[in-house]
């Protein structure tokens, strides 16, 4: 199986709550995208119409490798397009809502896969069929966790256990392969200059790294005084990376009690094995369930999930009442409740359709919706985890 082949195979479209008009403060665009990622292309946004971060609404972080279509506010904007090599800016009129989290609904998503046997695309489907109906688990998936490859761990975890200096290393001295060419030089830069970080500055401009690079030249060995200066999405994905890694161990701990070790799959992510039964009818016990993600004072419903998140934590050292952070990192941590289930709504399957890429071959045509927050990749590896191919998705 391949996916991705052409950058058509893999489009999401954003779905939100908002109306544009010919009114109100906030000027509403669609922002159409391919290999670039969502905060990277509203940074070349706003440095371009010379916007503030705060001025700027989004609902949704949307893969870099995919086609995306996501809507975008900014307060009293120019009511023109911005045209970029990886994106394009469209004007669609005014709001009197901002665009946010609140605002979105969900993602439609229209995904080819290629290089199938007639048999494997038919196998596909009738598992579509039956995850649409019973559900999954609503796992995090591995876009969740990209603060993690370049080894440094998760920053949060490290401020939870009193070392900033690691968490600052984590986000800006810890280069990956995954980072771009430019990034991932700068990250080498800083890893090296450590002691000496002044000696970078210059070679730092433009980029988000400088902030806590210069606050720690001005102010040596104050770390969460640097950490604060990160950008301030970028700190919410950093905790909510952490909080998802934890809320992922807590349930596979149920699922795995709910299902013996014939009986399961077991999918990897970056933060440990996804654990799924074989039968998703099975889930049926989980339904209308929820659980917070870890959080000062997070309770949960059922005190079979809290056990689990306690347990998930403690495998961290942590507990509960040890998930304050510093008010000088400028990040709390919220108990946001998600379900422990979830189904693609409009689930339809059509094929197998020849393949035109790969002669002999079948492919299979998905279309289907998901609510916020959740993820089609994680779908994806779901049907096809006993199919030849890619599982990443990305």
């Amino acid at each position: 199986m391949k996916v991705k082949q052409l950058p058509a195979d893999f489009v999401v479209e954003e779905r939100a709550d908002l109306t544009a008009t010919d009114e109100g403060r906030f000027s509403v665009y669609k922002l159409r995208k391919e290999g670039i990622g969502t905060l990277e292309a509203l940074r070349a946004l706003r440095r371009a119409w010379r916007v503030g971060p705060r001025e700027v609404g989004f609902g949704g972080l949307k893969d870099r490798h995919a086609v995306t279509v996501q809507w975008v506010t900014i307060h009293n904007g120019p009511r023109r397009n911005l045209e970029e090599k990886a994106f394009r800016l469209t004007y669609e009129g005014r709001s009197d809502v901002p665009m946010s989290r609140m605002v979105l609904s969900g993602n439609a998503f229209r995904i080819r896969l290629r290089d199938l046997s007639r048999e494997e695309a038919e196998r596909l489907a009738a598992r579509l069929a039956a995850v649409a109906a019973a559900g999954l688990p609503s796992y995090f998936d591995d876009q969740r966790f990209g603060s993690l490859r370049g080894g440094g761990g998760f920053s949060v975890l490290h401020l939870l256990r009193g070392d900033p200096e690691a968490a600052l290393k984590a986000v800006i001295a810890s280069p990956s392969r995954e980072d771009r060419g430019a990034v991932r030089e700068r990250k080498k830069r800083i890893r090296a200059a450590w002691a000496d970080l002044e000696s970078v500055i210059g070679a730092l401009a433009g980029s988000p790294m400088r902030n806590p690079a210069l606050h720690l030249v001005k102010n040596p060995g104050d770390f969460e005084g640097a950490f604060a200066t990160l950008d301030r999405e970028e700190r919410r994905l950093y905790a909510s990376a952490w909080q998802s890694a934890v809320w992922n161990r807590a349930v596979c701990r149920r699922v795995s009690e709910l299902v013996g070790d014939g009986d399961r799959i077991a999918i990897p992510s970056p933060v440990g094995a996804l654990i799924f039964p074989k039968d998703p009818g099975v889930l049926a016990a989980f339904e209308g369930q929820t659980l917070p993600l870890p959080a000062p004072k997070a309770k949960a419903d059922d005190p079979a999930w809290q056990a689990a998140l306690e347990a998930a934590l403690a495998e961290d050292g942590l507990t509960l009442d040890r998930l304050e952070l510093s008010k000088r990192v400028a990040l709390d941590l919220r108990p946001t409740k998600r379900a422990i289930l979830f189904r693609p709504d409009e689930a339809v399957a059509k094929g197998p359709l020849p393949d035109e890429l790969s002669p002999g071959r079948s492919c299979l045509d998905l279309s289907f919706s998901l609510g916020r927050g959740l993820y089609a990749t994680l779908l994806l590896k779901r049907l096809s985890y006993d199919i030849p191919g890619p599982k990443s998705f990305a």
